[in-house]
């Protein structure tokens, strides 16, 4: 009866372990598959960050390349920086239009007047590019100065060597152009240099550096004129033996004038065309660096020679 008591509390207690030792593989294998499982989710996270990361670099890299290349294209297309001074803008522009073939009115079909010249199609080209229009205002060249002090106009065309004096009151542009003078006189006449008009009577437009070359003759009788046609006629009525303009605009007005005729003066360096701008103009740096890269990549030259001959390009 003890032996069988003892059977079965053994058979009993080998149960319990088996059970408890069947509980404790389940739970632990349980745990086991738990732990692999968030191992695997934690991976799976980790990798998904990781190309998130991945993805967004890329993602930025091409935000940057694109917007490289979009500036590139609108550069390319030639769109106008919003901070351009001239961007929308039109522009008061001086000049003084009796300066053949630099800058001069002519009619069109309609009757109304339009600016023309090589100072004019300089300007307008360099406002242009920088988004702008020009408004061209007619005036003797001896008011240019004063009226960019008035601020009547923002700067003037051209045709304004940037002598000492002029500095002190206006910025210049760089020397676009540098003129060759001439003497004309009526044919029958011979007047190859300046120092062959020593005491003669000799007409200059009034303002310009035309007549410091004109007063630097000896002897001379030197009168100033307004507008280069007006010194013409001085000559062409012999109230003048000859007048000392622009050799390009001699030329022109030798087309137009019977009886004239011209000697070419040589190149002098302090005679030379800029623009004039107020001091502190908001224009200046803008136009001169367009000016610059004109000149640079030939556009300029392109100009000058459309109005005038390749020997007025400056070498």
């Amino acid at each position: 009866m003890k032996k069988m008591v003892f059977g079965v509390l053994t058979a009993l207690a080998l149960g319990v372990l088996a059970g408890c030792s069947g509980q404790s593989t389940a739970n632990t294998t349980a745990a086991n598959t738990e732990a692999v499982s968030q191992e695997a989710a934690d991976s799976a996270k980790e990798a998904d960050a990781a190309e998130d990361a991945d993805t967004a670099e890329k993602a930025d890299a091409a935000g940057e390349a694109g917007a490289a290349e979009d500036a590139a294209d609108s550069q390319e297309a030639g769109e106008i920086a919003a901070d351009n001074p001239f961007n929308g803008k039109t522009v008061k522009v001086g000049c003084s239009a009796t300066f053949v073939p630099f800058e001069s009115i002519e009619m069109d079909a309609k009757g109304n007047k339009i600016y023309v010249g090589m100072n004019i199609d300089i300007v307008k080209a360099v406002v242009e590019k920088n988004g702008g229009t020009v408004e061209f205002q007619d005036m003797p060249f001896k008011s240019l100065t004063a009226a960019i002090q008035a601020n009547q106009i923002d700067f003037c065309s051209g045709g304004m060597a940037p002598t000492e004096e002029r500095a002190k009151t206006l910025d210049f542009s760089e020397i676009f152009f540098y003129p060759r003078n001439a003497i004309v006189y009526r044919e029958g006449d011979s007047y190859p240099t300046l120092d062959s008009l020593a005491g003669k009577t000799v007409a200059y437009v009034f303002g310009t550096n035309y007549q410091q070359v004109a007063e630097s003759i000896e002897g001379v009788n030197a009168v100033g004129i307004q507008g280069s046609p007006a010194c013409i006629e001085e000559v062409k009525s012999k109230r003048a033996d000859a007048c000392i303009v622009d050799g390009a605009g001699a030329v022109e007005f030798l087309k137009q004038n019977t009886g004239l005729t011209m000697s070419l003066l040589d190149k002098v360096e302090d005679d030379c065309f800029a623009i004039g701008f107020p001091k502190g103009s908001p224009y200046y740096e803008t136009f001169n660096n367009t000016l610059k890269e004109m000149m640079e990549n030939g556009e300029l030259d392109e100009i000058i020679a459309s109005h005038l001959s390749e020997e007025f390009i400056a070498d």
